[in-house]
Order: C-alpha cells, then sequence, then structure tokens
C-alpha cells in the first residue's frame, strides 16, 4: 500500500460618401451560433476552493471501525484541524443527465448523478449521495443522508478520525473531483486514508457501471442552479426533465461550511448541512422545511411547469428565493 501527501485546491454598416457616389460596404455576416456556443453557464460553475492536504491510498485499507483510541486533540484543536464542504456547484449547470443507485455493503444506499455537456460529452458535475442502512448501529442516522445531515460531525467526534481528521465527506468529494477533472468515471482513483469505504465499496462501483452509458443521452436532462445568498445560506435548486416533460424536482438550502458566515445565529449550530437533511434542524422545526419543499416539487410535478402561483406557498418564506431561481432555468433549451 503506497501512502503519499496530495495537496488539492479544491478554481457596421458603414456608408462612405463620394462627391457622385455613395458606396456601400457590405456589412460582416457573423455566423449563427452553434448550440455549444448557447451553453455557456457551465463555464461559470463555481466548485469548493478550500485547499486539502490529504494522506491518499491507492488501495484499500483496513478499517478502524469499532475502535476508540485514545485522544490525540481537545475537541477545540480537532475542530480547528478539520475541513470539510457541502458546497454544491454554485452557478448554473445543465447538460445530459445520468443516475445509477443500489445498496452496498452493509446495506447503506448509494446513488451516483452524472451531468455532461451535450456537444462534447465531456462530465460537468458528478455526485455520489449516501444513505445509511436501516437500521444502524447508530440510530440516529438510520436511513439519514451521510453528507448533508450531521453525520460526519458524528465521524469527528470519535478519536478514531484523530489521527487522519477526515470524515466520509472528504473521501467522497475527494474521488467526485478526481472524476470530473480526469473526465472518466471507471479506472483506479486515489482515496483518502481514512476515508475510502464508501468510496470503494459503493461510489466507485456504481459509477463505473455508468461509464459507456455516457454515449448516449437517453432523454433525461439536467438543469439546476446553486445561489449563495446574504444571509450565507446557498440555494439550490434541481429539475430533471425528460422530452420536455419534468420528472423530478428538488429544492435545498445548504448551511454554510463555516457557521460564522451565516448572518441568522439560529442557523448556526447546522453548518455544513442542509435544510432538507438535517435531523436536527428538521426537529427543531418540527419538518416545516421538508413539509414545504415536498408539497412545491410535488405541485411542479404534477403541472409540469416552474411557475407556481398557489397562494400556500407563495406565502413561505423560501418561496421567493425558489422564485428566483426558477427564473434563472431555461428548462427548455435548444440542444
Amino acid at each position: 500500500m503506497k501512502f503519499s501527501k496530495f495537496s488539492i485546491l479544491l478554481p457596421t454598416l458603414l456608408f462612405i460618401s463620394g462627391c457622385a457616389t455613395t458606396q456601400i460596404e457590405e456589412p460582416e455576416i457573423k455566423p449563427e451560433p452553434t448550440p455549444s456556443d448557447k451553453i455557456h453557464k457551465n463555464s461559470d460553475l463555481s466548485f469548493d476552493a478550500h485547499q486539502y492536504d490529504y494522506d491518499i491510498v491507492s488501495g484499500a485499507t483496513s478499517t478502524t471501525f469499532g475502535t476508540t483510541p485514545p485522544p490525540l486533540y481537545t475537541d477545540e484543536e480537532k475542530a480547528n484541524l478539520m475541513f470539510w464542504s457541502n458546497q454544491p456547484p454554485l452557478g448554473v449547470l445543465e447538460g445530459y443527465y445520468y443516475k445509477n443507485e443500489r445498496s452496498f455493503s452493509g446495506s447503506n444506499y448509494g446513488i451516483v448523478e452524472v451531468v455532461t455537456n451535450p456537444q462534447t460529452k465531456q462530465i460537468e458535475n458528478v455526485q455520489f449521495t449516501e444513505f445509511a442502512s436501516n437500521p444502524y448501529y447508530e440510530n440516529k442516522y438510520s436511513g439519514k443522508n451521510k453528507r448533508l445531515s450531521d453525520y460526519a460531525f458524528f465521524q469527528a467526534a470519535n478519536t478514531r478520525t484523530d489521527e487522519t481528521l477526515v470524515t466520509v465527506v472528504n473521501g467522497i468529494t475527494f474521488v467526485e473531483d478526481q472524476m470530473r477533472a480526469e473526465n472518466r468515471l471507471s479506472g483506479s482513483f486515489n482515496t483518502v486514508k481514512g476515508a475510502s469505504s464508501s468510496a470503494r465499496q459503493g461510489f466507485m462501483p456504481l459509477a463505473s457501471e455508468m461509464s459507456g452509458w455516457l454515449d448516449e443521452s437517453f432523454g433525461y436532462k439536467y438543469f439546476g442552479v446553486a445561489k449563495e445568498l446574504d444571509n450565507g445560506i446557498i440555494a439550490r435548486l434541481e429539475v430533471i426533465t425528460k422530452d420536455d416533460v419534468i420528472e423530478e424536482v428538488k429544492y435545498d438550502e445548504y448551511f454554510a461550511d463555516s457557521y460564522d458566515k451565516m448572518t441568522d445565529i439560529t442557523d448556526r449550530p447546522y453548518y455544513r448541512q442542509s435544510r432538507y437533511y438535517s435531523i436536527d434542524y428538521n426537529l427543531a422545526t418540527n419538518n416545516e422545511f421538508i413539509d414545504f419543499a415536498d408539497s412545491l416539487t410535488n405541485y411542479i410535478e404534477a403541472n409540469n411547469s416552474l411557475i407556481v402561483d398557489d397562494e400556500s406557498f407563495t406565502k413561505h418564506e423560501a418561496f421567493e428565493t425558489y422564485k428566483t431561481l426558477a427564473e434563472m432555468l431555461d428548462i427548455k433549451p435548444s440542444w
């Protein structure tokens, strides 16, 4: 097994008059924009830019699961040393959409989503989502989203992460970055020491199965937008269509990666989580955001339109944010 240090920086018509005649220069005829010229939004995407310094491995590693070694740091010291990001790609993302999902080791459930450029077939984004098994040994997380709940904090609180200073989110995002940068879903990928299980047992096998799919479009299109708000929250809207019919809609709001970036102090305890998937946030708010988001997306799917004029939605504090994002998307493009 090889270990190495790896740094990643998570970047006119001109008239000429004479005495006797008037000559008119032929106007410059510019070619019509090609489809690829029209699809310019993806180039403005912004991904997590935090600089990480990982111990990486080229193969599977032995697990320390179930152990509780003596602590190497105080809680404050460890919090300052560890970092992971829940930030989705900021900006507008469009392209062909692919999805693969199933259970993997330990009855955890994995979902891989890929968006490609319609002209170049270049991978624009890869996202892996993992839900814990149900039941799970820590009951709080049974069937829950590991990436957007406080599951990573649960891992960070265990002294077995003192040596590696990483969580499952670090392991997932590291492989996502490689797949996007190298424009491939299969083959060998490096993983983060201490956070490789989900990547090697779930993410990479699912992604590898999709590798040959990218040669065809299958008719599914993805339209997504994520925007950072003045209060430090990132709002995200995702729409998947097939033959111009809306198949699925997701709306969520992500708490900032740093708690002090959020202006509302009541949001700060939930940093690096999302409103929809944060267990503690929804317990404190009686699932109010989940109820709104589910009702909103069900309405959109049923009416096959992002235009929503039902007062039961327009009065919700998140509706104006949704409306702003919806107006940024063209879900019936020419490609």
